[in-house]
C-alpha cells in the first residue's frame, strides 16, 4: 500500500512540476518564429484588403458623381478622350509630333503626318466643356473642403512624403532621364496643378487647363502614399454619342510592388 501511494504521490509531483526552463524557451522559441513568418504576411493581407475597400468606395463615389453629372446635363458632356472605337480620326490621319525636347516629349503642335495640316482641336477628344463640368464635379457635387490651385505641397493639400511621378519612376529605372516638367511630375503636382481635399480625406490632383486625366490617393494623408497602393491615375473617355462612358487607367507610375488601376479595379470589384 505504502509502495502505491509513493508512487501515486511522485505521478502526481512530476505533473504539478511542469515544465522546465529548457522547455519553456524551446516553445517560445517556435512560438516566435512562426510569429515572424505569420504576421507580416497577415499584416500585408490586412492592408491589402483595406486599400481595395477604399479604392471600391472611392471608384464608386467618383464615378456616380461624374455619370451623375452627365444624366443631369440631359446631353453627352463634352470632356474626354476619346475610346479606341469612338475615335473619329482614327483611319483619316497619323499624328506625329514637329519637334520633342530632349526627354522625347513633344514641346510643339502636333501636324498630321499625311497631310502636314495641323491636327483639329478635339484629336485627343472633345474636351471643350472641362472647365464647367470640372467645376461642377469639384465644387457642388464631390465633397470638397479645400482646393488648392496651385502649390498644393506649401498649402497642405498633399502628405509630407508625396512623390512625383518622376522621382518614382528614376528610381524604378535609374538609367532613363525623366523630364521634371512631365505628367504628374514632382514640381509640377507640388506647384502648378490643382489639388481638392475631400471631406473623407481623399485628395484628388487634376491635370491643369481643365483636361481630364486625375491622380487621386484613396485613403488620403494616411501611408503608405505610394503609386500603385493608395495612389493611382486615370482619365476619362467616350465618344460623341454617349459623352463619358468609362473611367480607365493612366498608370503614370507604379512603385515596386504596386498595382496598376486596372488590376486594382478587377480585385476590388470581383
Amino acid at each position: 500500500m505504502v509502495n502505491k501511494n509513493y508512487n501515486l504521490y511522485m505521478l502526481i509531483y512530476r505533473f504539478k512540476k511542469g515544465f522546465t526552463l529548457a522547455e519553456v524557451l524551446i516553445t517560445l522559441g517556435i512560438v516566435g518564429v512562426v510569429a515572424a513568418i505569420t504576421i507580416p504576411t497577415i499584416s500585408k493581407n490586412i492592408q491589402n484588403a483595406v486599400l481595395k475597400n477604399q479604392f471600391k468606395k472611392f471608384y464608386s463615389t467618383f464615378s456616380q458623381a461624374v455619370f451623375g453629372i452627365q444624366t443631369m446635363s440631359g446631353r453627352p458632356v463634352k470632356c474626354h478622350y476619346w475610346t479606341t472605337q469612338g475615335n473619329p480620326y482614327t483611319n483619316n490621319c497619323t499624328f506625329t509630333c514637329a519637334v520633342k525636347n530632349e526627354f522625347g516629349v513633344c514641346i510643339s503642335q502636333l501636324i498630321c503626318a499625311e497631310t502636314g495640316l495641323p491636327i483639329p482641336s478635339d484629336y485627343n477628344g472633345p474636351m471643350s466643356e472641362c472647365e464647367k463640368f470640372q467645376e461642377e464635379l469639384f465644387i457642388n457635387t464631390l465633397k470638397t473642403v479645400k482646393i488648392c490651385k496651385d502649390h498644393a505641397y506649401e498649402q497642405g493639400c498633399l502628405p509630407k512624403d508625396f512623390r512625383g511621378a518622376d522621382i518614382v519612376n528614376s528610381e524604378i529605372n535609374p538609367d532613363v532621364e525623366y523630364d521634371p516638367n512631365g505628367n504628374f511630375s514632382d514640381n509640377n503636382v507640388k506647384n502648378n496643378y490643382p489639388v481638392s481635399v475631400l471631406s473623407d480625406g481623399i485628395y484628388i490632383i487634376a491635370y491643369p487647363r481643365e483636361i481630364p486625366i486625375y491622380a487621386v490617393d484613396i485613403n488620403g494623408f494616411k501611408g503608405p502614399n505610394k503609386w500603385g497602393y493608395d495612389i493611382f491615375s486615370f482619365i476619362l473617355r467616350g465618344n460623341l454619342n454617349r459623352g463619358i462612358s468609362d473611367i480607365i487607367g493612366s498608370n503614370y507610375a507604379i512603385e515596386e510592388g504596386g498595382k496598376t488601376f486596372e488590376q486594382m479595379y478587377n480585385e476590388s470589384f470581383k
